[in-house]
Order: structure tokens, then sequence, then C-alpha cells
């Protein structure tokens, strides 16, 4: 059974029914600066690295927030970690988090992350595509090298982007994200089945792997061309994450692969249409 030091049921949902802090709220809401320097990384390699991206007098009531939400979707699940999928025991994925918890809401829907996506994309309005918590259990395995944009029905995938943000530190035994740099190229794509049969990409084996580790508010942000993974976690810790997906507005609806037409984010669409649903609202 998941458990989180410090939370209950009830409590969870109190803290995910109550009101933010009004200075976190402020501050979720403040433009974070992102340097040309950041940004040209991003485009060259397919991925940045931006300290403090939440600052550390709002980790805590941020942290707990999305604790909150975890416990409450998985604290039910009394399998031990062996009894898992191979795919589950990567890690604890909650997907679609902010429509069923207020708290969870104001920080996906900040415009402080937004706008970090806004700078690095060079774009005039960015969408939401979903959220969802990683969390991987101590002795949790790799997270298998994989493209996410092959998993989304998005015709500009370069037009997509993912916050990874580190709720606690993340060294590399702690499973770090690592990156594939300059993958991020709209031909280069190809289909990794990380959920029942994995397999690693030839290509990559000529490529350079670059583990980022994270300090807690760290994030990094990367392409949904760039190719990644996951190291195991080998400590006694869950590694906690928030990620957040983003698309630029004006991307397409692509129902050409059957895998993943009937994607929640893209309910009532048909192909080509541009993406604007509920799930999908402008953030910034």
């Amino acid at each position: 059974m998941i458990k989180i030091e410090g939370l209950t049921e009830s409590t969870a949902l109190s803290i995910l029914n109550s009101e933010i802090s009004s200075s976190m709220r402020k501050n979720l809401n403040q433009i974070h600066p992102v340097s040309d320097e950041q940004i040209n990384f991003y485009h060259h390699n397919g991925f940045v690295k931006i300290e403090n991206v939440v600052e550390q007098e709002f980790l805590p009531e941020l942290k707990r927030i999305v604790e909150a939400a975890v416990l409450i979707r998985k604290g039910k699940d009394d399998r031990d970690l062996k009894e898992k999928s191979q795919y589950e025991q990567s890690f604890l994925q909650c997907g679609y988090l902010c429509w069923d918890f207020p708290a969870v809401k104001e920080i996906v829907f900040a415009k402080r992350f937004a706008g970090i996506v806004k700078a690095l994309m060079k774009a005039e309005h960015i969408r939401l595509w979903h959220d969802q918590a990683l969390f991987k259990e101590p002795g949790g395995r790799i997270t298998d090298a994989h493209q996410d944009c092959s998993y989304w029905p998005i015709r500009e995938p370069q037009f997509s982007s993912t916050m990874w943000l580190a709720l606690v530190d993340v060294p590399i035994e702690k499973g770090c994200l690592y990156f594939y740099p300059k993958t991020n190229d709209p031909n280069q794509k190809e289909y990794v089945d990380i959920f029942k049969n994995p397999h690693q990409p030839k290509f990559l084996d000529q490529k350079e792997k670059v583990f980022v580790p994270l300090k807690a508010g760290d994030a990094t942000f990367h392409s949904g061309l760039t190719f990644h993974g996951a190291g195991e976690n080998k400590t006694n810790d869950m590694r906690e994450a928030m990620t957040v997906i983003y698309i630029k507005d004006g991307v397409t609806f692509d129902s050409s692969d059957e895998r993943n037409k009937t994607h929640t984010s893209c309910i009532g669409l048909n192909d080509g249409d541009i993406i604007n649903t509920k799930y999908t609202p402008i953030l910034i």
C-alpha cells in the first residue's frame, strides 16, 4: 500500500479541497524569467534545466498538495512493487489530477510554469495538454528511453513540451531523468512500447546520454520529440515529481495512429481539427 508520511486519506482530502495560500497563488502567477541562453539550449538540445522554478518558500505547500492527490489516487493499491506490471514498476502515474482537485488545478494552470514554455517555444499562446504526477517507488525500475510525442495524436509534436518538476532532491541514484541531446528532430520518430514490450532504438546506441540530477524545486523542460528516460530508484525513499505537458495554441489533431487517437485531451475532435477541448484551455 502506498503511504506518504504524515498523510491520511482525510487529511489529504482536506488539503485538496482547501484554498492554497494567497502568497503561493500570487507567486504561481508571476512570470519566471527565461534567458536567451536557456531558449537557445532548449532548441539546440531538445531540453533544458531551469533551477528554482518553485521557490523554496512555497515548495512544502506545493509538494504536499501533489502528495495528497497521489495518495487519494493510489492509496488503496495494496500490491507490492514486485506484483505490479513492468510499466507500473517504473512509476506511479496519476494523470488529469487538476480536473479532480481544485488545489492541484491552481498549480497546473500556473502562469509561472506556462510562461516558461511560452518563452522556450517562442509562442503567442500556450495550452494545457495534461498533467501527471510521476512518483517512483523505492526499488522502482528504470523508465525506458522513449519519445513522448509517439503517444500523443499531435500533428506538430515540435510544439509540445513537458515540465518535469522535482518535488524532492532527485540525484542519479533516485531515478533522475536522462536525455539524448539533439534528438528533437521531427523526422526522427520511433514508437517504443514502454507499456508492455519496450526496446532500445538502435540509433540511440550512437548518441550521448546526459543525466540531469535536480534539487527540489528545479525542473527540466523537454520537447515531445526528445528521447529520454529515467534511472531506477536505488534509494529507500520515494522519488516525487510533478509534470505538466503543454502545447502551442494552434496545433492540430492527428488521428492516423490507432494507438493514440482516442486520447482524452482530444475527445470529440476530427482529424486536422485545431486542438481546443475542455481539457486543453489556453493558460497564457
